[in-house]
This record gives structure tokens, sequence and C-alpha cells, in this order.
């Protein structure tokens, strides 16, 4: 019997192994891959949350749920975060057969109660700086996937892109030259020079994500599914879901993280990288 199955016999927290073989059940479920990848952290957060104070994760009760989301409004993180942790509680028992408790009364009334309050109140976007963005490419792998968050984020941080126009580019609105990137955004033209350290250069990490993907003109940055192929270009919501999911994954604060803290804060630390 799966370790996933034995609710009541796995002890007050949920293991290592117990986490892998979800996230494997994850992985096999029909769902774009940002979304696998989120679900993830979202569920190992929660359950190392359980964990430290000695509650069971899976299944959890409706009670433990409402004070881990009121947790996560008190420390001012967005409606769509909590929404998100909701998802990813309630795909892990689904996948794993047991009740969700989000779908409890209790559960659904405080989750509508703390969306509310924190969509109520003033959101300041937290920025990025380039230690934050050396510490997010120090987290990240060298598969597909890696590659194109790498250029996506790193390209998006250097010319302090909005969301809709670092998913708007085409390949051919990217030209190398020399040490030079220039992207044609609109009616603009933007110039990124090379970064001082290859690992955090936006050049090189766009070179390598259109060598890697093999791509020859449409879309620059694409879906990805479970098996590594390539599909249509991204959504503009995909870059807030890349930029929490990979921040998260370097153990950064979550606070006012969002797709547009690639594009505020001071121009200045754009020459850090």
């Amino acid at each position: 019997m799966s370790i996933l199955q034995r609710g009541t016999t796995v002890t007050r927290s949920i293991t290592a192994r117990a986490n892998a073989e979800l996230q494997k059940l994850f992985d096999g479920a029909e769902m774009p891959i940002n979304t696998r990848r989120a679900y993830g952290v979202q569920w190992r957060q929660f359950a190392a949350w359980c964990s430290e104070r000695g509650w069971l994760a899976l299944p959890a009760r409706p009670r433990v749920v409402v004070l881990y989301l009121a947790e996560l409004a008190g420390e001012g993180l967005s409606p769509g975060t909590l929404r998100a942790a909701c998802n990813a509680i309630a795909k892990a028992h689904e996948l794993t057969g047991h009740r969700s408790p989000i779908t409890d009364p209790i559960v659904l009334r405080w989750r509508r109660r703390l969306i509310e309050q924190v969509a109520s109140e003033p959101q300041q976007v937290a920025p990025l700086t380039a230690e934050n963005m050396r510490q997010i490419v120090a987290s990240m792998g060298h598969d597909l996937v890696a590659l194109r968050d790498r250029a996506l984020l790193l390209v998006g941080y250097a010319a302090m892109l909005r969301r809709a126009e670092l998913v708007g580019l085409d390949v051919e609105d990217v030209l190398t030259l020399g040490t030079t990137l220039e992207l044609r955004v609109r009616d603009r033209r933007i110039l990124i020079p090379r970064g001082r350290r290859e690992a955090t250069c936006p050049v090189h990490a766009a070179d390598a994500w259109i060598r890697g993907a093999d791509l020859r003109g449409g879309p620059l940055f694409l879906r990805i599914n479970r098996w590594g192929q390539l599909g249509g270009r991204l959504s503009d919501r995909s870059v807030g879901l890349i930029v929490q999911a990979r921040a998260r994954d370097a153990g950064l604060s979550m606070k006012g993280i969002s797709a547009d803290s690639l594009r505020v804060g001071a121009p200045a630390e754009r020459r850090l990288l």
C-alpha cells in the first residue's frame, strides 16, 4: 500500500518520501507544467507548516487549513497565492483519494473572508534585486523548462518589460549584436548589454533558450508540456506563476512578489547582473 494511502498510519508529519511520491502524482496529472510546479511548491510549504506544528497534512482537517490560510493572509500575501494554496491542497487530496478539506463549509467561509480581506488592502509590489535574481538562477536546473524560465526572467528583468510585452515577443524581435541583445517591443527598440556573469547574463540566457528549443520563428516564449514538447505562446498570467514559483524555489520571501517585480525597482540594479 502506498504511504500516501495510509493516511491514519502516517506519523504526524508528511515524510520526504511521501512528498516525493505526491510530486510524482502531480507530474502524472493532466495539467500545464507550470501549474504542476506551482502545486508542488504550494503543497511542500503546507506540509512543512503542518509538520512544524505536529499536525497531519494529508488528510488535513478543515480547521488546520483555515489556520494556514489565515497565516498566509497575515503575511500580506495576495489573493492569488491564497487561491493557489487551496488549489494545491485540494489537488493533493483528490490525487490520493481523500476528501478535500477545501470544500468544507468552514473553509469556504473563511477562504472567502480572507481573500476579501487581503484584496481590500493595498498590495505593494516587491522589487527583485540583482542578488535575488542570482539566487533564483542558482536554484534552477538545466532542462528545457529551466532554459525558458531563465531567459524569460532575465530578459524581462533586464528590459523592465510588462508581462504582456514579455510574452508578446517573437523570435524575430530578438537580435544579438555582438555582446548586446536588441529587442523590438512594439514601437520601441531596447538594447540589453551582456551581463557581468554568464549565469545571469540575459544575452546568454536568450541565446541558450533559442538554441535549446531550436526556435526558428514565431513566439519566443512557449508553453512546454510534461513530455518536454513545445506548445503555443505563454499567456501573460504564466509570467506571474513562473516568477512566484522560481522565487519560492530560491527561498525568497514571497510578500509582494508578482510579475511586476521584474520591472519595478532601481534601473541601476540591472547593471549588476
